[in-house]
């Protein structure tokens, strides 16, 4: 089956640390949603399939990226992003990816206006790229998008990683991603693919949650969290902070939908809950990113905090990866 018939998966990074090496070009990390863009220039349509393979185009119309097209046919890889002041926003990007009624998705499209950073090629005019080599796809891309305001081309650099990667933690961005010269597309996660982060994120599962005190009263005090680890679901702490009281009505929302009555574990788990708050199981689907300062010696995160629900990510992707273990 032709690439242009299929739900493509996206190639995935590992982690690392920051490095330099001339067989390597690093880029920088977007805080966007992933998206996996097929364009049709002659019919000026598109659809974009996000991590969790759903289609997902109707959230974004000002994204005509079909105008920049400099060929018939193209399957891109890239970032949807909403800039503010020249940065990218995630809390504005968060609100965006939850709209679904169509006259506040018009208006967000106005006054949230989102970018495609592309960053790959994977199929163009009926030809499936996924096998050429890394720089050999770039080169395509660049003849490919013309660059506007809707549309922009991913910059990297080459060798220099620790260099960049510290410019970009200075201008407080998210970190980099690091791509080793001559791979191939692999619609799965790879160590042809690193990502080198500032600051240290994971996506938990959300498997519950506590009822709250004082001006939260019986509502969200906490999220419990998850990720598999060494084949079986582990607990990674509670998430406290990081809310608006608008994201609580929202998770509460959905959180009421998945209640169950037994939590996600056989072995016993210390929530080291204060008097007065219970927890409540929910089914692990939903996925959250939480930015912590490390693990302690338990795999607990220390300080986490709340930064968006991930609606492009599945629970059984969510794997404790060995240098944050």
């Amino acid at each position: 089956m032709p690439l242009w018939e299929q739900k493509v998966k996206p190639m995935l990074a590992f982690t690392s640390a920051p490095f330099d090496d001339p067989k390597w070009i690093f880029e920088i990390k977007f805080d966007g949603t992933r998206c996996i863009a097929y364009v049709d220039k002659e019919n000026r349509t598109q659809r974009f399939l996000n991590r969790r393979m759903v289609f997902f185009q109707h959230r974004y119309p000002e994204l005509d990226i079909s105008r920049d097209l400099e060929c018939k046919r193209a399957i891109l890889d890239g970032e949807i992003v909403v800039f503010a002041n020249g940065r990218p926003d995630f809390h504005k990007l968060a609100e965006r990816d939850h709209v679904e009624e169509k006259t506040r998705v018009e208006l967000l499209s106005k006054i949230m206006v989102a970018t495609y950073v592309v960053f790959d090629i994977l199929y163009k005019d009926g030809k499936d790229l996924v096998h050429l080599a890394l720089e050999e796809r770039k080169q395509i891309l660049q003849k490919t998008i013309s660059e506007s305001t809707r549309t922009l081309l991913s910059v990297h650099v080459k060798s220099q990683g620790k260099k960049f990667f510290q410019h970009l933690k200075q201008q407080k961005l998210e970190g980099i991603v690091a791509k080793k010269l001559g791979s191939v597309y692999e619609q799965k996660r790879s160590r042809d693919w690193l990502k080198i982060k500032a600051l240290k994120r994971l996506d938990g599962i959300i498997v519950g949650y506590t009822t709250g005190t004082g001006k939260r009263g019986k509502f969200l005090g906490s999220l419990i969290t998850a990720s598999h680890y060494k084949g079986r679901l582990r607990h990674i702490g509670k998430v406290g902070t990081g809310f608006t009281d608008e994201e609580i009505s929202r998770l509460l929302e959905k959180l009421d939908k998945l209640k169950t009555n037994r939590p996600p574990w056989e072995e016993s788990v210390d929530l080291a809950l204060p008097p007065g708050r219970k927890p409540v199981w929910v089914k692990p689907q939903l996925v959250c990113e939480v930015e912590f300062m490390q693990l302690t010696e338990d795999l607990v995160m220390r300080a986490p905090v709340y930064i968006r629900l991930r609606d492009d990510k599945m629970a059984e992707e969510c794997e404790l990866e060995a240098d944050l273990a």
